[in-house]
């Protein structure tokens, strides 16, 4: 197979509050870790500032992490600033992800019912250099009346005492969304690092991604932190900062296949099966057993059984460009359908046809003939840098791709859920075009047919990556049927 098909993102989230230090300035080193085997380290330093002529608190973070996924090094780092306001209000994060020499930088921007995030596209060779020579792009998100937003820690009038619960919420900036963090003190407990003992505080914070532990001192500062994600369990340590940037280390187990789900048999040639029934124990989420004219889904908690059948469309396409569901038509930060290089290219690329079946075609031989693997990059990517680059992970194949077809007038949905490879389910992504009815697209195989031991758990923007993280490292499939 061309493509690494299997790449699963890393996207670990560590709320780390919630507690603000009272030491301030202060500076925090972390080592990660999976297991026992290390991952990376994190650095934290809160200090006072004035922005804008004003009191402020300023959060500089930097985390570096390196695993290897389907026998790939894969590296990523993620810097962010926050500013706060005197009363501990977010103004401003300034976000930049990196991996492979390929960086997404975000600046998201906090007034009372919104924030406005503006998300830029950093070329790999101006990677080095200044944010703001990319591509950039705008989402804004309403904050709903009444809510309370944090960024990293949480500032707090009083002491917090065991048995407190609120939920809070908080900007994700991968996913480009406010997410609930529900958060309870659990209990205080003796935990020992760097060699002395502290009385902890024992909080619990747990968001749609997953769910973090962390222990505290008495003046909040973070000790040790333990993150439940994709069935692993990453944990952060306080160590000096030479330990924790000591890079000495070998990554642990290849992160794909020991997340991906276990299949209970083998499936011989499975990119020819045509019709596969299977059930999925461990699914949680009603929300993503989804049924369609391609797979129909019987749903009880936590399993789900599907019947998948797997068909070529026969006739002809509807006319582009196509009126009907104008959502899967709209530009969003990382599928930029309106971006002039996008519409120019997908104009070549299609020409005079106005078949909307045989443009998909026309578009997918495309993308499958000039993009190349790369299994080490370890960041979302828009549409712009993967045109450019032409390389990457199965995402980056279904982000061009689902662009490309949208800037031609296709609707096309971002799909992820699972396919079968070397005797596994992996994590992988695809799309889903409407050219009279919906119909499968992946790009990063050689045939036209999406063979049927593709099962979808979640479609629509890119978010529904982060939507099937839900579900990654927790499943086992018993295959009852597959030809």
């Amino acid at each position: 197979m061309k493509n690494k098909t299997a790449v699963v993102t890393l996207a670990a989230v560590f709320i780390c509050g919630p507690l603000f230090p009272q030491d301030i300035p202060s500076e925090t080193w972390m080592s990660i870790y999976i297991g026992t085997a290390k991952i990376g380290y994190a650095r934290s330093f809160i200090r006072k500032t004035t922005y804008e002529g004003k009191p402020a608190y300023q959060i500089d973070d930097l985390s570096s992490i390196k695993v290897v996924v389907m026998d790939v090094e894969v590296g990523q780092e993620i810097e962010s600033t926050s500013i706060l306001s005197e009363q501990f209000e977010p103004i401003r994060q300034d976000i930049k992800m990196s991996s492979a020499g390929h960086s997404t930088s975000i600046i998201a921007r906090y007034s009372p019912r919104e924030i406005v995030a503006e998300i830029e596209n950093v070329p790999p060779e101006r990677a080095s250099r200044s944010v703001g020579k990319g591509v950039k792009s705008t989402k804004t998100i309403p904050i709903p009346a009444g809510s309370r937003i944090i960024t990293e820690p949480l500032p707090l009038d009083s002491k917090l005492k065991v048995g407190d619960k609120f939920t809070l919420k908080y900007f994700e900036p991968m996913s480009l969304k406010l997410d609930d963090a529900r958060i309870e003190v659990l209990r205080t407990e003796k935990i020992k690092v760097e060699d002395k003992e502290y009385d902890a505080l024992v909080i619990r914070s747990v968001t749609s991604l997953g769910e973090t532990t962390t222990w505290q001192d008495e003046r909040g500062n973070s000790l040790k932190a333990d993150t439940s994600l994709m069935g692993l369990t990453m944990t952060m340590i306080r160590e000096p900062k030479e330990v924790a940037m000591d890079e000495g280390y070998s990554p642990p187990s290849d992160l794909a296949v020991i997340t991906s789900c276990p299949a209970s048999k083998v499936i011989e040639n499975p990119r020819q099966v045509r019709h596969m029934k299977v059930r999925l124990s461990g699914l949680k989420d009603k929300a993503l057993a989804i049924s369609d004219q391609r797979q129909k889904v019987t749903y009880s908690r936590p399993t789900a059984e599907y019947e998948i059948n797997a068909r070529p469309f026969e006739g002809k396409g509807l006319l582009l460009p196509i009126k009907e569901h104008k959502e899967f038509l709209a530009e969003t930060p990382y599928i930029q359908s309106a971006n002039p290089q996008v519409v120019s290219t997908a104009k070549e690329i299609v020409g005079d046809e106005k078949d909307a079946h045989k443009a998909v075609l026309l578009l997918r031989d495309w993308v499958y003939g000039n993009m190349k693997s790369r299994g080490d990059i370890g960041v979302m990517r828009p549409a712009v840098d993967i045109l450019g680059a032409k390389e990457g992970v199965c995402r980056d194949y279904a982000v061009l791709y689902t662009s490309l077809a949208r800037a031609a007038g296709i609707p096309t949905k971002f799909v992820t859920g699972l396919i079968y490879f070397n005797d596994r389910f992996y994590y992988h992504a695809w799309a889903e075009s409407f050219v009279g009815e919906w119909i499968p697209v992946d790009a990063t195989l050689p045939g036209i047919l999406v063979d049927a031991t593709h099962i979808k758990l979640a479609e629509g923007d890119t978010s529904a990556i982060f939507d099937a993280i839900k579900a990654v490292g927790n499943l086992k499939a018993e295959i009852i049927e597959a030809g």
